[in-house]
Parts: structure tokens; sequence; C-alpha cells
């Protein structure tokens, strides 16, 4: 490929592998099996089959499971239960409506489509179309595992990587268009919690005004389109189920989560020891992302280490949003001549990104320590730039790509 070195293509192909090779063991030939429908986007299903509930008036089947589950595999023709779950707040339903009008392949295409263009936009934030190997590492990123494992998934870490990326590139010089985005990753509570939170401890606060009265707008919109009857499943059922997932240690159905404590767990330690580490994390990615963002430091490790950490510091998060970080996170790998010279951690977690079940499945939870590891590398690597006066904020950040000799 133009511009890589043969280390770099070496680095590709490891990705290219590993990803076809867990496509492949998925049987996506099979579209009533993993796959539902359409060769990828597993759980696009709950993203396509939610909101037709809702506008029908049967928001309520949504966390009916039994019922939920006969929806599915009468509208699939499926002979099992695939044990799909929708555990997003209600005005996600919203953003979802215009894909529930479609015929399921036509919106299953369109949601994979719509995330590697936000992908490709993340990515042309950080660098300039101009810049040599620009186009090269867009096509990287776009194939790489951690957008593939989102594409497989059907998942939306794309479209959450622009709006997180916005977020802190413009939470001093357009505050509402940043407070506008966090309302936006308001569908993934955790998340936008955690990255405002980072914010708030960097000192950036003027963002909050235009979140708060965007995320009740959300809501209210929600309640007037679908009654209050999601928003009351949501809080009674919908948040204890996910809690009990988590601190009852529902294994085969978190299987693809990367935290720290899912994989102490996962290897016998005790619920105390596990949440202990798992807190002592949490404190430090939250402090690596606050010193990054009040700190004067190379992007896009800058982004990487913010974002990234927004996803360690989660007991639950799943692998597939690593994709939110994919722009970053292959600019990183495939740096070269900056600051920091090879990430070996920041690759490993690049390459094995659409590995987590299958991992679990082998009884090696290690992309959970690979990507907290990959957190802590970056993030001292970023520190020692850390000098001067703070980096000017809501400018395009432009990184040099030098071209191979």
């Amino acid at each position: 490929m133009m511009g890589l070195r043969r280390a770099e293509i070496g680095i590709v192909v490891a990705g290219l592998a590993v990803t076809i090779g867990c496509w492949l063991l998925f049987r996506p030939w099979d579209t009533a099996g993993f796959m539902i429908g359409v060769p990828f986007g597993r759980d696009f299903v709950n993203f396509w089959i939610s909101p037709r509930l809702a506008l029908d008036g049967r928001a309520d089947v949504i966390t009916d499971l039994p019922a939920y589950g006969a929806v599915i595999r009468e509208t699939f023709r499926l002979a099992h239960d695939p044990g799909l779950l929708f555990v997003y707040p209600p005005h996600t339903l919203l953003f979802l409506v215009p894909f529930a009008l479609l015929p399921f392949w036509a919106a299953a295409i369109a949601w994979a489509g719509l995330n590697l263009a936000a992908l490709a936009a993340t990515f042309r934030l950080i660098v300039p179309p101009d810049e040599e190997r620009a186009r090269t590492l867009l096509i990287v990123t776009l194939a790489s595992p951690p957008a593939a494992a989102m594409v497989m998934y059907g998942h939306f870490g794309g479209l959450i990587a622009l709006a997180g990326t916005l977020a802190i590139l413009e939470s001093e010089r357009r505050p509402w268009l940043a407070g506008l985005c966090l309302a936006c990753l308001s569908v993934k509570p955790q998340f936008a919690s955690v990255l405002g939170f980072i914010l708030l401890c960097g000192g950036r606060w003027r963002w909050l005004p235009s979140a708060i009265l965007a995320t009740l707008a959300l809501a209210v919109l929600s309640v007037t389109a679908f009654g209050t009857g999601p928003w009351e499943r949501f809080v009674l059922f919908t948040l204890p189920l996910q809690s009990a997932y988590i601190a009852d240690f529902k294994a085969s159905v978190i299987s693809t989560c990367i935290s720290v404590y899912f994989a102490l767990r996962f290897l016998g330690a005790p619920a105390a020891l596990a949440w202990a580490a798992q807190g002592v994390v949490t404190l430090f990615a939250l402090a690596a992302a606050v010193l990054t963002l009040r700190g004067r430091c190379e992007e896009p490790r800058a982004l990487l280490v913010i974002l990234l950490a927004a996803i360690v510091a989660l007991p639950y998060a799943s692998h597939y949003e690593l994709a939110i970080v994919a722009p970053a996170l292959t600019l990183v790998v495939f740096e070269r001549g900056r600051s920091g010279g090879a990430a070996p951690l920041a690759a490993a977690a690049w390459i094995l990104a659409p590995l987590a079940k299958l991992l679990y499945l082998l009884g090696l939870p290690i992309l959970s320590l690979t990507t907290a590891a990959a957190l802590v590398e970056q993030a001292l690597r970023s520190w020692p730039g850390m000098r001067g006066a703070r980096a000017p904020v809501g400018n395009r950040v432009r990184v040099t790509i030098p071209a191979t000799r």
C-alpha cells in the first residue's frame, strides 16, 4: 500500500487476516444463525425492530423478553431465540426511526455505510486530506479491525466517534456544538457521563447548558412520540437487568466485554478484588484523560487517550466500541518520526479488536488487558510533551505523516 513500510504492511495484513477469519467463523452465509437477515450487523436487528414496534404502539414488547424474542423469530423466520436485547434509553428510538422505515437489508447497508462515513469524517477532523499518506491511512482506518468489529456486530461506533471527537475539540471554541454532541451521546449514557466528567475536570464546562437542554428536548420528544411507558420500563427493568448482568457476572451474556473487571471475574478472581482493580483502572483512566486534556500534547494521541479512557473506565464496554477510537488508534499505530516511535500495545489492541468473543470461548480474555495496557502505554507517551501553555482548542488538528523514503 502506498506510503506504508514493510512492518506497517505486516500490521495491516495481520489485521485483515484476523478480521476475515473472525467473520468466517460467524458463518455469514447462514443468515438465520449468528448473523440475522444479512451477512453482517447482527445486533442491528435491535435497532431496526425496536423502533418499528414503537411506531406500531407496541413499545412494551421491547422489554418483554419472551415476546420480543418471538417477534424477532417470526420476522426473520428463525428456529432459535437469538437472545437479543434493546438496552438503550428510549430517546435512542428517535434516531432509529428512519432506518425502521426501510426494508431490513437496505437499512443494514445504510446503517453500516453511515457509521463508516462518520469514521471517515472523524479521521478528517484529525488529519486534513492534503497531508501525506492521508488517503492510505483513511482506507486503513475504514478497513481496520475495530471498524470491522463495529460492522460485524451492527453497532454505531462511527457516530459515537464523530460526536465524541467534536465534543472534545469544540468544548471551548464552540461549546454549544460540544453540548449538542454530548446530548446525542446520551444514547450511551455511561460513555457520555464519563466523557462529560473528563471535560468538567479539565476545566471545560461551557457546553453544559446546551447539553442539558438538548438532552431534555430529546427526552420530551421521545415521550411525545412514544409515551412514558418506554421510560418507565427502561428505569425499572432495563437498567436493573444490565446491572445484574455485570454484578452477578453473567459471562455468556456479556462475553464481548473488554473491561479489567470482566477479565478478572472471568479468570476466577473474587468480585471484591475485580471491583477494586476496576476502580484503580478507572481512576488512572480519568486522571490520564484529564491530564492529557489540560496539557499540551500531540494529536491524535491526545484524542486516543481521552476517548479510550472513557471506554476503559467503564466496568462494561464491548469490543465493538473500540471503533470509537479507530481513527486516532490507527494514526498512533502507524505514526512514525514524531514522539514515541512504535506502539506495540496499541497495535495489539488494534489487531485483536474483533476477537473478544472467540477469546472468551478460548478462556483468554486478553483483549481486556491489552486495551487497558494500550491506554497506559499511550498516556505515558503523551505526558513528556505536556509543557507550557495549553494547546489551542477547537482548531482543526494537523498531523504530519512522514512519507516513506
